[in-house]
């Protein structure tokens, strides 16, 4: 009897021994595992920070080059058009052709080397708006003004449907243009022998422009891609549609800055609907 006590006893302690080793090395591989994952977290830390310093290092740089880019840009530009009315009143058929290709080349690199400052300004923060009240009447028939002669490229209608009602919304009035624009001027291009409609309506306290084609439209996977910087629908698009991929970017960001957003509603084959949201200007308090 007194053995069989024994003999439990002692089972009893080298069962418990080897429980306090397996839980001391378990304890030993866990704060292995922590130093090892906090160390693999410091790196991760610093390499993000780094990544983030590079970024806002480009952006401002960028961001700084806009005069020292656009100047010389400009002055090409300016310099092909004196000498286009020279050879203008000269007749020289051929120079002004020449010409005019130079003044259309500088003009498309400025669009682009634009749209590159541009975005690299909202990165870097450099990016300000001025929110003023804007007559929306107004920036209807420019944008009807804008939109007409890019349709007819690709034989297309502008149809704008609005009721004038004296709206004023709360905005900067260049940059909200900017973005109006650039939505008119896709659905133009994405569009041929068909209509382009700009719609504009009020909804609560916001003012929502509907920009519609009935153009390609956009495969649901690639939607989400439209808004990324440097992204378009795919590489047969790039290759047909020139750019940069930044017009949509610039625009949602430009908007989100200016208290508003765009989003898009679009099938492929049946065209697209982007809309900007905008607030509406509600008395002083609202307006200051």
């Amino acid at each position: 009897m007194l053995a069989q006590i024994q003999d439990r006893d002692r089972a009893l302690q080298e069962a418990q021994d080897e429980l306090e080793a397996r839980v001391e090395q378990r304890t030993h591989e866990l704060q292995a595992e922590i130093t090892e994952r906090r160390r693999v977290e410091e790196h991760l830390r610093a390499a993000k920070q780094v990544a983030e310093q590079s970024s806002r290092a480009k952006s401002a740089f960028l961001a700084n080059m806009s005069h020292e880019l656009r100047t010389p840009l400009n002055a090409i530009i300016g310099y092909s058009e004196m000498l286009e009315e020279d050879a203008e009143s000269r007749a020289d058929e051929s120079a002004v052709s020449d010409l005019r290709r130079i003044r259309a080349s500088g003009k498309h690199l400025l669009v682009l080397i634009q749209d590159i400052l541009d975005i690299s300004k909202i990165e870097a923060g450099k990016m300000t708006v001025h929110i003023e009240n804007v007559s929306v009447q107004a920036v209807v028939a420019e944008a009807r003004a804008t939109a007409e002669p890019l349709a007819r490229k690709n034989r297309n209608r502008v149809d704008v449907i609005h009721e004038d009602r004296g709206e004023v919304m709360l905005t900067d009035a260049v940059k909200f243009r900017q973005s109006l624009f650039n939505l008119l001027s896709n659905a133009c291009k994405f569009t041929e022998d068909g209509v382009v409609t700009l719609e504009v309506e009020t909804q609560g306290r916001d003012l929502l422009w509907h920009v519609r084609d009935t153009g390609i439209g956009i495969e649901p996977e690639q939607q989400h891609r439209l808004f990324q910087s440097f992204s378009q629908v795919d590489s047969s698009a790039t290759r047909k549609y020139s750019g940069t991929g930044l017009g949509l970017a610039i625009s949602q960001r430009l908007c989100q800055l200016m208290g508003g957003d765009i989003t898009l509603r679009s099938e492929p084959g049946r065209g697209s609907v982007f809309t900007i949201r905008m607030p509406l200007a509600g008395g002083e308090e609202t307006a200051s």
